[in-house]
C-alpha cells in the first residue's frame, strides 16, 4: 500500500501558494467533516463481488499563523463473498509548523493504534484484499502499530514564476499483530525524500512536476528478517488552468518498485521479479462553479498496472465520476461522490465498481 506523508502535502500546497504569491502557508480555514461512503466491486466472469462501507472523520484546525493540527480516522465493514471484516482504524494525527523566515514547513505525523487488529486468518484475507490498490478503497486497512513520521519541507522561490521544492521524512514504524496468536510483525521503517517544481506559466496557467524516492527498511516476523521491499520511484506531472471561478486540472503519474528481498536460507535473497506492480495514472478533473452555494466535479481516470506473477497485476481500470459540493452561508457543506469503474484483469476477465458517498462538513 502506498503511502504519503503528511509532508509532501504540506510542500505540494505551499509551493502552489508561493507561486501564486499567497503568504498563509499554512490556512487559516478549520474545518471538520464526515463522509460516509459505499464501495463495491465485482468480477462478473467469476460470479465475485465485495463490498466496503466506511465512514471518514476528518478534521483540520489552524494553530495560529503558522500551526496547523490534523485529525483522520473512522470505520469500516466488509460485504458480498468474503470474510467479514469490520472495526475502527487507527487515529492519524498530524502536525505543522511553517518558519516562516527559512521558507521551512516541519511536519510530524503520528499513527495512534486503536484500530481493529489480530484478525483471524480469513479475515486476514480480507485485508489483504482490501489493501491492494487497484480497488482504491477508502478504508484500506484496519489497524497497525504506533507510527511516527516526522519530516521537513523547504520551498524557494527561485523566480516570480517558478519554486523549487524539496522534502524529507523519515517514518517509524512500530510493530503489532495483525493475525491473532501469531508473534509481532514489525514493518520496515521507511524515508521518503522528494523534490518538486512550481511553474506559473501565466495568471490562469499553472505547471507541477515532482519526484518523490522512498527507501524502505526490513520488515521482521517473530525478530526474523523475512521481507525488504525494493525502493519505490514516484514522477507526476500536473497541469491547472482557471477560467474565472471554474478550473481545469489534469494528473499523470507513474510509480515503479524495484525488486525486493525476500526470506531465504542464508536470510535475505533478492526476489526472482518485482512483486508489487508499477502502475501509471491519469486523471484529468473540471471543477464548475455555479454559484456561491453550488459547484460540481467532473472526472475521469485512467489506471493501468504493469503485468507481474502478482494474482492482481495487469489490470486496466478506467473510471468516470461527479463530486457535487453544496454549501450553506453558515458554513455548513455536504460533499458527495459518484464514480464508476470497469476494466479487465490481466486474465481478460471484466470487473466493474461503484464508489459513492455524501458527507457533511463545517468550515469555520
Amino acid at each position: 500500500m502506498q503511502r504519503f506523508p503528511l509532508l509532501l502535502s504540506l510542500l505540494f500546497l505551499s509551493a502552489g501558494a508561493l507561486a501564486q504569491t499567497d503568504q498563509n502557508i499554512i490556512s487559516r480555514q478549520a474545518s471538520i467533516s464526515i463522509q460516509p461512503v459505499y464501495q463495491s466491486w465485482s468480477d462478473k466472469d467469476a460470479g465475485y463481488s465485495f463490498s466496503e462501507f466506511s465512514t471518514l472523520l476528518a478534521a483540520y484546525i489552524p494553530l495560529g499563523r503558522n500551526a496547523s493540527f490534523t485529525l483522520g480516522g473512522g470505520g469500516a465493514a466488509s460485504g458480498g463473498d468474503v470474510t467479514q471484516l469490520s472495526g475502527l482504524t487507527d487515529l492519524q494525527l498530524g502536525f505543522s509548523y511553517y518558519l516562516e523566515s527559512a521558507n521551512i514547513v516541519f511536519s510530524l505525523g503520528i499513527n495512534t493504534p486503536i484500530g481493529k487488529k489480530e484478525l483471524t486468518q480469513n479475515q486476514f484475507v480480507t485485508s489483504v484484499l482490501f489493501s491492494d490498490p487497484l480497488f482504491n478503497l477508502a478504508v484500506p486497512a484496519f489497524g497497525q502499530g504506533l507510527n511516527l513520521n516526522p519530516g521537513i519541507a523547504w520551498v524557494a522561490p527561485l523566480s516570480d514564476k517558478l519554486v523549487l521544492g524539496l522534502a524529507a521524512a523519515y517514518q517509524y514504524r512500530g510493530k503489532y499483530k495483525p493475525i491473532s496468536g501469531d508473534p509481532f510483525y514489525a514493518p520496515g521503517d521507511e524515508f521518503t525524500g522528494n523534490i518538486g517544481l512550481d511553474l506559473r506559466a501565466s495568471e490562469t496557467q499553472s505547471f507541477s512536476t515532482d519526484f518523490m524516492f522512498t527507501k524502505y527498511g526490513d520488515d521482521q516476523f517473530n525478530d526474523k528478517k523475512v521481507f525488504e521491499s525494493g525502493n519505490s520511484y514516484w514522477f507526476n506531472i500536473q497541469y491547472k488552468q482557471y477560467f474565472r471561478d471554474n478550473e481545469l486540472d489534469v494528473f499523470a503519474g507513474y510509480r515503479s518498485i524495484s525488486i525486493g528481498k525476500i526470506a531465504g536460507a542464508g536470510g535475505l535473497i533478492n526476489a526472482a521479479e518485482r512483486l508489487e506492480p508499477g502502475r501509471f495514472e491519469f486523471i484529468p478533473q473540471f471543477k464548475q462553479v455555479f454559484s456561491q452555494r453550488f459547484a460540481m466535479t467532473y472526472m475521469a481516470e485512467v489506471r493501468i498496472f504493469e503485468k507481474t506473477k502478482a494474482p492482481l497485476s495487469g489490470e486496466k481500470v478506467f473510471g468516470v465520476g461527479v463530486q457535487p459540493v453544496i454549501s450553506l452561508a453558515n458554513g455548513v457543506f455536504f460533499p458527495g461522490r459518484l464514480k464508476v469503474d470497469f476494466g479487465s484483469l490481466k486474465d481478460n476477465s471484466s470487473i466493474s465498481g461503484v464508489d459513492a458517498g455524501l458527507g457533511i462538513g463545517y468550515s469555520f
